[in-house]
């Protein structure tokens, strides 16, 4: 672009450019500026500085090279996270869309999405977040999050997904923004996200009453040795109490594991895909660990010289660094979790508490009839390594 509109200011922002911006101005002369954090009041003040010539050296989180010197400014957080416009989106207007997982679309109808609050007070080895947010979690008045909410309503839009880091934090500000939706006859469908230790029966209750039909989990493992080792704070039981829990109330409960640790055996991933197993999740989502630029993941590796010089630019996963398992080997292992939770889900017992799940669910419902007559899912169902010996499974377990 540079190349071609040689007066084009171009401005970064996001992850790179919070965590490595002193390299980036080093290595890229086509950056004139980076905005570290959260970019509302930084960029709307960069630009009317750029518009009145007025000097930019004082502007929060801006980086930008001045007669070869650079200028890197520590970046503040937004308190009033109330003081912040909706989105606008209208503008999105004649685009369509949605969340998907494997191209198998998993939010029905009109489609949006939510963030009601910023940062996470835990400190996750594999995580940026705490950096990002500098360990400090805020929130959106309940009232103003339900304000966004009935405008949504009234543009037409069926689906929202709570985008939070932390949605379940201030479990009374969960209760009251749920009691909000009921009072004012917000008919969605929600999906969010939330700790385990952080989700009793009440509040999911409450929340399933409101319109919420998806909580996901970061579980993990189940390895007691391993979530220390990704300074989780929670425990297998809680895991299993909030995926119960969920059920309980009819809300689908999605649980994300990794694979990967380094101080990972084989006997502690055999521990999460049996875990997978006792607690039949209606879903999960099996990663490889990835080493982010500015986890503490991250900045062990880098300060006992494991990382390559130029290794900031990109992820990497875990056995670039380590040879404790192969690339292949934690394939299979992430592989062997997805086989376990679908060989949860296929015995003939099941049946009654899936059809009585699809009763209680219409975020369920209209996933299941809108793939009907999606083209793609039969192509990567019957494609797919995972659904290979899913009949011979299934004609198993009427034998047993």
């Amino acid at each position: 672009m540079k190349h071609t509109l040689d007066q084009v200011i171009t401005v970064l922002g996001g992850y790179h450019a919070t965590f490595t911006s002193r390299r980036i101005l080093n290595e890229y002369e086509f950056i004139d500026f980076l905005i570290k954090g959260e970019g509302e009041e930084s960029f709307i003040e960069l630009l009317d500085h750029l518009e009145t010539g007025d000097p930019l050296g004082e502007i929060p989180g801006l980086g930008f090279k001045h007669e070869g010197i650079i200028v890197d400014n520590d970046f503040q957080l937004i308190q009033d996270l109330d003081a912040i416009p909706f989105p606008d989106r209208g503008l999105l207007s004649g685009i369509d869309y949605g969340y998907a997982h494997q191209g198998i679309p998993l939010t029905p109808g009109k489609f949006t999405t939510i963030c009601t609050s910023r940062g996470c007070p835990f400190r996750c080895t594999y995580c940026s977040c705490t950096v990002l947010s500098k360990g400090k979690w805020r929130k959106r008045s309940p009232q103003n999050v339900v304000d966004e909410l009935k405008v949504l309503s009234d543009q037409g839009y069926e689906t929202c997904v709570f985008v939070d880091d932390s949605f379940t934090q201030d479990r009374k500000r969960v209760r009251e923004i749920c009691r909000l939706i009921r009072e004012n006859g917000i008919h969605m469908r929600f999906y969010c996200e939330g700790r385990v230790d952080r989700a009793n029966f009440d509040l999911l209750k409450e929340m399933k009453r409101s319109g919420f039909d998806v909580i996901y989990f970061g579980a993990e493992s189940a390895s007691e040795h391993v979530l220390e080792y990704y300074n989780k704070k929670i425990n297998p039981n809680q895991i299993r109490e909030a995926v119960n829990n969920a059920k309980k109330v009819g809300m689908l409960a999605v649980t994300s594991y990794i694979v990967g640790a380094p101080v990972e055996t084989r006997e502690d991933i055999n521990m999460t895909i049996d875990l997978i197993k006792e607690t039949r999740p209606h879903g999960i989502q099996m990663n490889i660990l990835d080493c982010l630029v500015g986890t503490p993941i991250w900045d062990d590796l880098e300060a006992k010289g494991i990382t390559g010089p130029n290794d900031w630019k990109t992820n990497h996963r875990i056995y670039e660094y380590f040879d404790h398992f192969t690339k292949e080997e934690l394939d299979e292992m992430a592989n062997g979790g997805y086989k376990a939770h679908i060989d949860g889900w296929i015995r003939p017992r099941s049946i009654l508490e899936i059809g009585r799940l699809f009763l209680a669910n219409p975020s369920l419902r209209k996933i299941i009839w809108e793939n009907i007559r999606n083209p793609n899912l039969r192509r990567r169902v019957t494609s797919s390594e995972i659904y290979k010996d899913l009949e011979s499974s299934y004609d198993s377990q009427i034998a047993d």
